[in-house]
């Protein structure tokens, strides 16, 4: 947030091609803060409307306007000269040149009781604009930590699948062999590739998810994402929250897009003081010089002047502007309320949706996997042994694979609770 903003736009444009680590920034909050501020778009705005609010605030704060000065060319005659009381002589020898006269003038506004609300505005709105900053960081560390964990756990379910089907196509081969030597039927070999044909199919289909994630990945980091090294354990150990995370309601309120809905209405307040100090009148000063050229007529050649103008605001007081100020900064209060109030319901929701999660996860890492692997080597040695149909083998394996995608599937839900809960309590930028 320091106003290079540009410098940044330039520069992630010749690093788009350096491949996103996804195992290195999923482990590494600061290091996806890091990469988000040089690469996204959205950031790299937010931090040039700072140097624009500060602008706005150097303009407030100028102490007078900007003077004008004028410049006058009088005397142009109109018409027949006026001669009274002038001689023949001087009334014949009366031209533009010794009839003309010159003037310059500066003039200066002087603002009484309208600095300071101005400043004061702009002053919260330099504050609000750094919120907005915040606000918009943490939406972008939300999506692309979302999209690194989808590609790791997408890229862990397709190995998953591949490793069941190369373990199954080994059966298969040992079956044939079997089947040759009409030790199995042809029915259930059959049923033993269909089930095959089925995994494959699934393969193709996580394969497919694969790619869409890693697409989504490089629009949410603008480079490609590099998965070769990421690990469903890198998604579980991803977005931690802290231990008390129940209790922290109260960081709802000091959200940064909170604040800046707050600021906002704050400004408009001032803003609102502003329009009505339009009730009271500027001053203009001017002083001016006229050279006259006229002293045939006994016009004094050099001359000062010295003029105070005040505007009558009789009409328009700013009574209208103050008004629509006042309006704004009552939306912008129940703006907050409501942004609030929402983000509660939220926050209990994704609290309910934690402890659902863990107790599950508790009861399939620790007793339903596990029993779920005995019985299927079970069945698979009692199916060797010819103690078991076909039909209980790929039972057996089927329901294994269900149960252990879905425990992936629970881990991938469980790390997206956490992420939402993050940016729900903005835990990853702060309130600053």
């Amino acid at each position: 947030m320091n106003g290079t903003g540009a410098a940044r736009a330039a520069a992630q444009e010749t690093s788009a091609t350096t491949a996103a680590p996804i195992r290195a920034l999923l482990h590494d909050d600061s290091a996806l803060l890091g990469w988000l501020k040089e690469h996204r778009h959205e950031v790299l705005a937010a931090d040039a409307r700072i140097a624009q609010a500060r602008a706005d605030r150097g303009t407030a704060g100028l102490l007078l306007p900007n003077p004008q000065v004028d410049l006058t060319l009088g005397g142009l005659q109109v018409g027949a000269p006026n001669t009274v009381g002038l001689t023949k002589d001087v009334a014949a020898g009366l031209n533009f040149g010794n009839t003309a006269n010159y003037a310059i003038g500066l003039s200066q506004t002087i603002e009484l009781g309208k600095r300071g609300p101005r400043m004061d505005a702009a002053d919260l709105r330099v504050q609000e604009a750094g919120k907005s900053y915040l606000d918009t960081l943490g939406d972008r560390i939300n999506d692309a930590r979302s999209a690194l964990a989808r590609v790791a756990y997408l890229k862990a379910k397709m190995e998953l699948l591949e490793d069941n089907l190369v373990g199954a196509k080994r059966v298969s081969e040992l079956e044939k062999a079997r089947l040759d030597h009409g030790a199995l039927s042809g029915n259930d070999y059959d049923r033993l590739l269909l089930d095959n044909i089925s995994l494959e199919t699934d393969i193709s289909r996580a394969r497919s998810d694969l790619q869409g994630a890693l697409a989504a990945c490089q629009a949410a980091l603008l480079a490609p994402c590099d998965a070769a090294s990421s690990e469903l354990v890198d998604v579980d150990s991803a977005a931690p929250i802290p231990a008390a995370v129940a209790a922290m309601t109260d960081a709802i309120e000091k959200r940064p897009d909170v604040q800046a809905v707050r600021l906002e209405a704050e400004a408009a307040k001032k803003d609102a003081v502003l329009a009505e100090r339009r009730a009271i009148p500027d001053p203009n000063v001017r002083v001016g010089f006229t050279h006259d050229t006229y002293l045939a007529g006994g016009s004094q050649p050099n001359a000062f002047q010295i003029t105070l103008t005040v505007p009558l605001p009789i009409f328009d007081h700013g009574q209208h502007d103050a008004a629509k100020a006042r309006a704004r900064a009552l939306e912008q209060h129940h703006l907050a309320l409501g942004m609030i109030s929402a983000a509660r319901g939220d926050f209990s929701t994704l609290l309910s949706r934690k402890a659902f999660l863990e107790q599950t996860l508790k009861t399939l890492d620790s007793v339903a996997v596990p029993k779920s692997t005995n019985v299927l080597k079970t069945t698979s040695k009692a199916f060797d042994e010819g103690q078991v149909s076909m039909t209980d083998l790929l039972l057996a394996r089927r329901t294994h694979l269900s149960l252990v995608l879905t425990q992936m599937d629970l881990h991938f839900e469980h790390f997206s609770v956490r992420n939402d809960l993050r940016h729900t309590l903005s835990l990853d930028t702060g309130s600053r």
